[in-house]
């Protein structure tokens, strides 16, 4: 691997030598035409145009575009490439008016549609993605759209926190251009219930962000973005990943549980001050760093005769998000799981060919997180599912095996530089270390 090659070229790096290298592989991994598309799902209504896609669930609708991806381009789970679409106002009008048409088909057969998202690849409010011009268009079509259909209570927008404002020469946090202009039409539909912004968030440890999923979020400024946004009446949903690659099991629902309780802390008690999350398991799809890792550890494995170490592990079995969500409850912060939604299950039938990339002993679960999505009272709130599902023996069997792991004593940069050299060096000399095997060469 000639890593100078590969970073050449490559701007906003880090200056450490190996996670610029991490970095711009992840980022050449996911190729140059964007992958357009979802599980196949069924029960899920999908109309994929050249330009956008659409989706519809339930009472719920969304329109994303396929755009030129997202500036950053790097998180080390992401499929989404940088597409060759190069977006203009006059498609994007053409591509609302099917939006539009699509919801007004469902609302003649009786199917009203409550929700809508809005979004594009990486950020539909950012404007080195999605112009300016572009975005003019898409909130003059959404106009149209909530003077004809009068059912929508809430619109929602996906970007990154990047996009949400700016430091003024006084050091001032400002609203950026494309949220100034949603601020003005929120002002104008005082009858929509709700605005949203969802957001990318993952883990609220900046250092497992910057060391071992390529998403750099500056904490500080990403609570300002959201009080910024709060101030002006807008909520904020944002997802934080169950199963994060390159941690073991018992690390991964520690860090997942603590993002969930941050992520909610309000802003003045020092935490980020969200309206809600949602949680979701990681699942490896093809042209991402994580794939492309696993693999490389699959065949030096097959290779050394040897096996991964616990945190290169390679399942992600649904368990993991139950145990996430019990670690609320027997934190005391069972009143959480109201503002925690989980994503995958909702409504959705799999089809068969989805086990690929759908979390292990994902069926078992399936029934009772479609209730969860509900968020009832009684025998199935949300409390209670969860305290079902950890009677299952499947759980417990996972729960004992979380209980025997050891604890692994290197840092997120030593898996880095692990990850580093395993690329680099398929024959690298296999060490042991104290309580997980490692090869981290000589």
């Amino acid at each position: 691997m000639n890593w100078e090659s590969l970073r050449k070229g490559q701007k906003a790096l880090p200056k450490n030598e190996i996670l610029a290298d991490l970095y711009s592989l992840s980022r050449k991994i996911k190729g140059t035409e964007v992958n357009t598309t979802l599980s196949q799902v069924e029960g899920v209504e999908k109309k994929t145009n050249k330009y956008s896609n659409q989706f519809f669930m339930n009472a719920f609708g969304q329109i994303s575009f396929i755009s030129t991806g997202c500036k950053l381009g790097q998180c080390c789970f992401c499929s989404y490439g940088a597409s060759s679409v190069e977006l203009t106002p006059k498609i994007v009008a053409e591509e609302m008016d099917k939006f539009k048409v699509s919801i007004l088909e469902k609302q003649r057969k009786g199917q009203d549609i409550y929700a809508i998202l809005l979004d594009s690849v990486g950020s539909i409010l950012d404007y080195n993605e999605f112009s300016k011009e572009c975005l003019d268009i898409v909130f003059e079509k959404l106009e149209e759209i909530l003077k004809e259909i009068k059912t929508i209570e809430s619109v929602s927008f996906e970007t990154h926190y990047q996009t949400l404002g700016t430091y003024d020469e006084k050091g001032n946090y400002v609203a950026s251009n494309a949220i100034q202009k949603l601020i003005e039409f929120k002002q104008k539909h005082k009858d929509i219930g709700t605005f949203v912004i969802e957001l990318g968030f993952e883990s609220s440890n900046s250092e497992l962000r910057d060391t071992l999923l390529f998403k750099n979020i500056d904490n500080e400024t990403y609570k300002k973005a959201v009080d910024l946004l709060h101030q002006n009446g807008i909520e904020v949903e944002v997802n934080v990943m169950a199963t994060l690659p390159f941690l073991t099991q018992k690390e991964q629902i520690a860090q997942s549980a603590q993002s969930i309780i941050d992520a909610l802390t309000s802003y003045k008690d020092g935490g980020f001050g969200v309206d809600s999350v949602t949680l979701f398991p990681l699942n490896v799809r093809k042209h991402t760093f994580c794939d492309y890792v696993f693999d490389v550890q699959d065949n030096f494995n097959n290779k050394n005769n040897v096996n991964s170490p616990e945190f290169m592990h390679k399942t992600f079995p649904i368990w993991s998000m139950v145990a996430t969500l019990n670690e609320l409850i027997k934190a005391g912060r069972e009143d959480l799981l109201e503002k925690v939604s989980v994503a995958w299950f909702g409504g959705r039938q799999l089809s068969a060919d989805a086990s690929e990339v759908y979390p292990e002993d994902w069926e078992i679960t399936y029934d009772d997180f479609v209730e969860y999505r509900k968020n009832l009272k009684g025998e199935n709130s949300r409390a209670n599912i969860i305290k079902r599902l950890v009677k299952h023996p499947k759980f417990k069997e996972f729960e004992e095996k979380v209980k025997n792991q050891k604890d692994c004593e290197f840092s997120y940069m030593d898996r880095a530089e692990y990850i580093h050299r395993l690329i680099s060096e398929m024959n690298m000399p296999y060490i042991s270390c104290p309580n997980c095997e490692i090869g981290l060469g000589e």
